[in-house]
C-alpha cells in the first residue's frame, strides 16, 4: 500500500507517512500520541497562567483528572450514539475500545465540561474562572492534536484544487468518505490514484491557532469571569461550521444533506456569542457606574476637605481678630486707667500724655513696671504755668494740688459777681482793686 502524502500546488511531497509505530512491542497510534503531547502542553499553559494570577495551581490539576475522563466518556458515547449501525453487534467492550478510533469532538467538550463543573461544584470554587484557563489550554490541545487526521488519512473535505490542496493514495482511504465530486477528479501519479481534496486537518489547526491569539489579547481585558469560555465556544462553533460543510464523512440529517453538527455550531456560535456580548457590554456599563459613583465620592471628600480647610482659616482668622481686638481693648483700659486717676486740669495736656504712652501700655508688663520705678524715683516734672504733670504709669500717679479760690479782701465768704450775675473766676483781680 502507498503510505505517501503529496501537496502539489506547495510542491511538498511525504514518500510515507505511518498511523503508528510500534515501541517495544507496544504499537502506540500517532494521533494518541500527538493527543497526548497537545494536552502536557495545555497543562503547562495553564499552570503557568495559574502561577501567574496567584492561584491555587493544584486545583487546575485536580480538575484535569475528571474533564479528561469526562471528555473520553463523552466523547464516544456521542460518537456510537450517532453511529450505532456499526457497533449494534459487538459487545460491551467493543463499544467503548477507543483504541479502535471513533470520537465525537461535541462530546468530548460537552463530558469535560460537565465533570469539570461538578468537581468544581464539590471543591465550592468557581466554574467560570476555572473555565476561563482551561479552555486555553485546551485549544493548545486542539491546535497539535487535530494533525492525528493527517495521519490517520481522515476528516478531509471535498474535491479542490486550490493552493493547500492535498493528495492521498485512493487506496488509503475508506470508501464511504469518498463523493462523486471526488472520485471523478482522480489524479493518477506512477501508476497510483489519488484523490485531491481539502486539508481540514489544516483548516481547523490554523483556525485555533487564530482563536487562540484573539483569546490570548481577551485574557487581558475580559470585564467579568467565564467570558473567554463562551468565546471560545462560540469562536471554535464558527470555524467549525465551515468546515462540517466541507466535510464528506460527515453525519447527515436523515432525508437531508445537511450535516448533524452543523446547526449545532450555528446555535452554538449564536447563543454563546450573544451572551458573551451582552454580558461584556453590561459588565462595562456597571464598571462606568461603578466609576463614576467612587468620582463623585472622591469628589464630595475633596469638597468636605476644603470646607473643614476652610473652616479652620477662618477660626483661625476669627481668632487672630479677637486677640487684636483684646489687646486694643487692654490698650484702651490701660490708658483711660491712668486719665482717670493721674490727669487732671487740661484735656489737651492728658490727650499728649496718653498719645505718648500708648506704646509703653501695649507692650510688655513688665517692661511697663520698670518704667513705671524709674519715673517715679525721677522728681516730677513742671509745666509752664507751675503745675506738675503726671507721670506715665499708674504705680507713679502724683495727685495735683485743688486750686484755692480767691477769697475777697474784705472777708466775705461769699464770691465777687460780675455785672451781668457771672460769677469771677478765682484767682482774677478785681478791677477797683489796685494793682501791685
Amino acid at each position: 500500500m502507498d503510505m505517501s502524502i503529496r501537496f502539489p500546488n506547495l510542491q511538498i511531497y511525504f514518500g510515507y507517512v505511518g498511523r503508528s509505530f510500534s515501541v517495544f512491542g507496544f504499537e502506540v497510534t500517532i494521533y494518541g500520541l500527538l493527543i497526548a503531547v497537545g494536552m502536557l502542553l495545555g497543562l503547562c499553559y495553564v499552570l503557568r497562567q495559574a502561577k501567574r494570577r496567584n492561584e491555587d495551581q493544584n486545583l487546575y490539576l485536580e480538575m484535569m483528572i475528571p474533564a479528561v475522563l469526562g471528555g473520553l466518556l463523552g466523547g464516544r458515547f456521542l460518537y456510537v450514539a450517532l453511529n450505532w449501525e456499526l457497533f449494534s453487534g459487538q459487545s460491551l467492550s467493543g463499544i467503548w475500545n477507543i483504541r479502535n478510533g471513533g470520537m465525537s469532538l461535541f462530546g468530548g467538550i460537552l463530558g469535560g465540561a460537565l465533570f469539570s463543573a461538578l468537581y468544581c461544584r464539590i471543591r465550592r470554587i468557581s466554574f467560570q474562572r476555572m473555565a476561563d484557563t482551561a479552555s486555553m489550554g485546551f485549544l493548545i490541545t486542539q491546535i497539535i492534536g487535530v494533525w492525528g487526521n493527517f495521519f490517520n488519512r481522515e476528516s478531509f473535505g471535498g474535491y479542490t484544487d486550490s493552493l493547500f490542496a492535498m493528495q492521498i493514495p485512493l487506496d488509503a482511504v475508506s470508501g464511504s468518505q469518498l463523493t462523486d465530486a471526488v472520485k471523478d477528479h482522480l489524479v493518477t501519479v506512477e501508476g497510483v490514484s489519488f484523490i485531491q481534496v481539502h486539508p481540514l486537518f489544516l483548516y481547523e489547526s490554523a483556525w485555533c491557532l487564530l482563536l487562540f491569539l484573539i483569546l490570548l489579547v481577551y485574557t487581558r481585558r475580559k470585564t467579568y469571569q467565564g467570558e473567554i469560555f463562551l468565546r471560545y465556544l462560540a469562536g471554535y462553533s464558527l470555524g467549525r461550521i465551515g468546515i462540517e460543510w466541507l466535510r464528506t464523512d460527515a453525519l447527515k440529517i436523515p432525508g437531508t444533506d445537511i450535516p448533524v453538527f452543523l446547526p449545532v455550531c450555528a446555535i452554538l456560535f449564536i447563543v454563546c456569542g450573544s451572551c458573551a456580548s451582552v454580558r461584556r457590554f453590561l459588565s462595562k456599563k456597571r464598571a462606568a457606574r461603578s466609576m463614576r459613583r467612587r468620582e463623585e465620592q472622591y469628589a464630595s471628600e475633596e469638597n468636605t476637605e476644603d470646607s473643614y480647610d476652610n473652616a479652620e482659616i477662618f477660626k483661625t482668622m476669627e481668632d487672630e481678630s479677637r486677640s487684636t481686638d483684646s489687646t486694643a481693648e487692654t490698650a484702651e483700659a490701660s490708658g483711660s486707667g491712668e486719665s482717670d486717676m493721674g490727669f487732671s486740669g487740661d484735656p489737651s495736656e492728658t490727650d499728649e500724655i496718653q498719645d505718648g504712652d500708648a506704646d509703653e501700655v501695649t507692650g510688655n508688663h513688665d517692661n511697663s513696671r520698670e518704667d513705671g520705678r524709674e519715673i517715679s524715683e525721677n522728681p516730677p516734672e513742671t509745666s509752664e504755668d507751675g503745675e506738675h504733670s503726671p507721670s506715665d504709669t499708674e504705680d507713679a500717679v502724683v495727685e495735683q494740688p485743688e486750686k484755692q479760690e480767691a477769697v475777697p479782701e474784705d472777708g466775705k465768704d461769699t464770691p465777687e459777681t460780675e455785672p451781668g450775675g457771672r460769677e469771677k473766676e478765682s484767682g482774677q483781680m478785681s478791677e477797683d482793686q489796685p494793682q501791685a
